[in-house]
């Protein structure tokens, strides 16, 4: 257990430095790359998503879950699972170029099929990369990890900006995608120290097969009504509105949600090891305290700031982004500070997730229709927001009463740290009726904003938050 620890902690070390260089350097290129693409040229990139995305989940097809979970695998599933990815990446490639005409008409965006047919590859290098970075998480060698990552992001970096500078348009989005890919296949297969064999033994999967089909199962739910928001602007509004949109998106939930996955891959593979039920309740409140005092101040960040930081560097095409920032940050704090998946999944019940998002999708598409009698962007991604928190409290009241003894741990360690950041938010929004919008008065509010939230934390947790430091 002592090894474990010491692994848990250079894996949130490393997760959380990697996390903070990745984002500064993804939100400095995405501010730099607002200023020099249009919000249609964004719009096509999450067209590109929305098209591909489903493949990704086929590459991998929760066989990665299993592969970290499982106490013993040997080489034959792992060159098994590594050639079915494999397949699947180039069939993504295949059907991309099939279909791509097709889809350029139905969206109504010329070049789309040349679009689709570049990207792709990017889910190609995924599938060559998925049993190699399973292995490092299983291992939980997150410093190998974060690395990897950091040095993609930063070669992604430069060939994107030099792209857009040369007016490249939508190709400098997708090369920023392709770069990071070819990076981290080359930086993987060196530092993972696994190679597959030329064996292909599809029986050897079927101990994995029950678990892993619950995982894809649920990923291909998840994916779909998460990604029926984007279809309904894309078809209602247009790839312009798509892009502010996604660019919404992207500053609030990408780090949040990265931040999130982080700690929920470390979570996942130490909570997989514990079987004393006051040891796993500990140890799982402490990551959800974690997750909480790491996304809520950069949320609240974003409350504060997204208004006069869109005002003063960016044009008048993107102030409809503002409204959607605060809604999108407003229901992360929500979101993204439980980890519900992660419990289920670490007791085996890959398939009580799976009901649950059934149930949770037809509460997202249902309430997301609506959207139909608006037309406009703020109702959609109200709509989408609303099914977003109704869904994941329904999975936290599933998961949750899985672990013994949590009703008083939940209220003190997540509920009511989310109940006094928005409170503190209240308080921003207060002082705006007495200031004007202004760099100084934006700083004046994120220093009284984030002391009082650092105060309180530091007064209510000192106890937990130094066992996690330590």
């Amino acid at each position: 257990m002592k090894n474990v620890n010491k692994n848990i902690k250079q894996s949130i070390y490393w997760n959380y430095t990697s996390s903070v260089i990745i984002h500064t350097i993804a939100l400095l290129t995405s501010a730099i790359l607002l200023k020099l693409l249009s919000p249609n040229d964004f719009g096509v990139l999450a067209i590109l998503f929305l098209v591909l995305g489903l493949g990704s989940i086929f590459i991998g097809q929760g066989y990665v879950s299993a592969i970290i979970r499982e106490k013993i695998i040997d080489n034959t599933i792992l060159s098994t699972v590594f050639w079915i990815n494999l397949g699947f990446g180039f069939t993504v490639v295949l059907l991309s170029y099939l279909l791509g005409s097709f889809l350029g008409e139905y969206f109504k965006i010329d070049n789309l099929k040349n679009y689709l047919s570049l990207f792709s590859f990017a889910y190609l290098l995924q599938a060559t990369n998925v049993v190699p970075l399973a292995m490092l998480e299983r291992k939980l060698d997150f410093k190998q990890h974060s690395i990897i990552h950091i040095y993609a992001t930063i070669i992604a970096a430069i060939v994107a900006i030099f792209l857009a500078i040369n007016q490249y348009g939508v190709y400098s989005l997708i090369w920023r995608g392709l770069s990071a890919g070819i990076v981290v296949t080359i930086l993987v297969w060196y530092k993972s120290g696994w190679k597959p064999s030329f064996v292909f033994r599809y029986n050897s999967l079927k101990n994995i097969h029950q678990f892993s089909r619950g995982v894809l199962g649920t990923q291909i739910l998840r994916y779909s009504a998460n990604q029926l928001d984007n279809l309904i602007v894309a078809k209602l509004l247009g790839t312009s509105d798509l892009g502010i949109y996604n660019r919404a998106k992207t500053f609030v939930l990408k780090p949040a949600r990265e931040i999130n996955a982080k700690t929920r891959s470390v979570a996942y593979s130490a909570l997989s090891k514990l079987d004393d039920p006051d040891e796993y309740r500990t140890t799982l409140f402490k990551f959800t305290l974690l997750l909480t005092m790491v996304i809520v101040p950069l949320l609240l960040i974003v409350l504060i700031s997204s208004d006069t930081l869109i005002y003063t560097y960016l044009s008048s095409e993107w102030y409809p982004m503002i409204n959607i920032l605060k809604l999108l940050a407003i229901s992360s704090i929500v979101i993204s500070t439980s980890m519900p998946s992660q419990i289920m999944l670490s007791k085996g019940a890959s398939f009580t997730l799976f009901k649950t998002e059934m149930i949770t999708n037809v509460i997202k598409i249902s309430v997301l229709l609506f959207a139909f009698k608006f037309a406009n962007l703020l109702s959609i991604v109200t709509l989408f927001l609303l099914g977003q928190v109704l869904s994941n409290l329904l999975q936290n009241i599933v998961a949750y009463r899985s672990v013994e003894g949590y009703k008083l741990m939940i209220w003190k360690y997540h509920i009511l740290p989310i109940f006094v950041a928005l409170i503190v938010y209240g308080l921003a929004v207060l002082i705006d009726q007495y200031v004007t919008y202004s760099i100084f008065s934006m700083v004046y509010k994120l220093i009284i904003c984030l002391s009082i939230y650092g105060y309180y934390a530091w007064k209510t947790y000192p106890e937990i938050l130094k066992s996690i430091r330590n």
